[in-house]
């Protein structure tokens, strides 16, 4: 596998359009960014030398660094739900004392339970059967290719086109279904942040940029469905926070267009 030349991934399709479902930028500490951003020149070294099978395996993994992403999000949004649902939860054999999902500190703590076991969080939000099933189906086509069979699956760029398709329709399904989470978190966040309750936060600025998307490891696509939510909703509900709600408003419009988002 080649790994040491650094290519313009905006050269790989869809590959830009996954980077925008996984976090911004989000907090140093998990090393998120450096395994993101590794994973993804992987993606597109393999990718320009036609090594189209490895370079889906670099797809796959990002692919689950978003499922994992999205989990621990869940556990933020909604925490009396998800904890009843990870009371099933069994890591892989000899991992059971690693394994802490209650209060997770990071993404990566899901990667001790079998992925196929991870997509029934999505029960929560509501994402299907059949795409829950999906989540599955894509692991065990990945785990398929993964052996040493002495032949390859992904010989072509349209093989290669239509395999990373698949991955990115399901990350598409998931993101809608958890629309009405981010939206209901974003609203709880204008409201607490104009009622002064983040003192660490004076600034519209900074709640957005350390907190939403540092903190909360929100992705461009999430930052997108706060950006594109009316607040006139709010403002009818809390009058004496018309003045803060707008002038947040206009601080995520502004990042957004800054960052080329929009």
């Amino acid at each position: 596998m080649i790994m040491v030349e650094e290519i313009d991934y905006t050269e790989v399709p869809y590959l830009q359009e996954i980077l925008n479902y996984l976090p911004i930028n989000p907090d140093d500490e998990e090393d998120i960014n450096s395994y993101v951003n590794n994973v993804t020149n992987l993606i597109a070294v393999n990718y320009k030398y036609e090594q189209y099978q490895f370079a889906y395996f670099g797809v796959h993994l990002l692919y689950m660094t978003y499922i994992y992403c999205t989990a621990w999000q869940i556990s933020q949004i909604i925490p009396d739900r998800y904890q009843d649902v990870i009371v099933f939860a069994r890591p892989y054999s000899g991992r059971e004392k690693d394994l802490k999902i209650e209060d997770a500190n990071s993404i990566f703590a899901y990667s001790l339970l079998p992925e196929k076991d991870i997509a029934k969080l999505f029960k929560i939000i509501c994402l299907d059967k059949s795409q829950i099933a999906n989540v599955s189906d894509l692991v065990d086509a990945r785990n398929d290719m993964a052996h040493a069979s002495g032949k390859f699956n992904i010989l072509t760029e349209d093989g290669y086109d239509a395999k990373v398709s698949s991955i990115l329709s399901s990350m598409k399904n998931i993101h809608k279904c958890m629309n009405e989470s981010i939206r209901k978190w974003y609203s709880e966040i204008l409201i607490s942040f104009c009622a002064g309750e983040f003192s660490d936060y004076k600034e519209a600025r900074d709640l957005l940029t350390e907190y939403m998307i540092q903190s909360f490891k929100l992705s461009v696509n999430e930052l997108l469905v706060c950006n594109e939510m009316s607040v006139s909703g709010l403002i009818t509900q809390h009058r004496g926070y018309q003045t803060k709600l707008k002038h947040f408003k206009k601080t995520i419009a502004d990042y957004c267009q800054e960052m080329g988002y929009i």
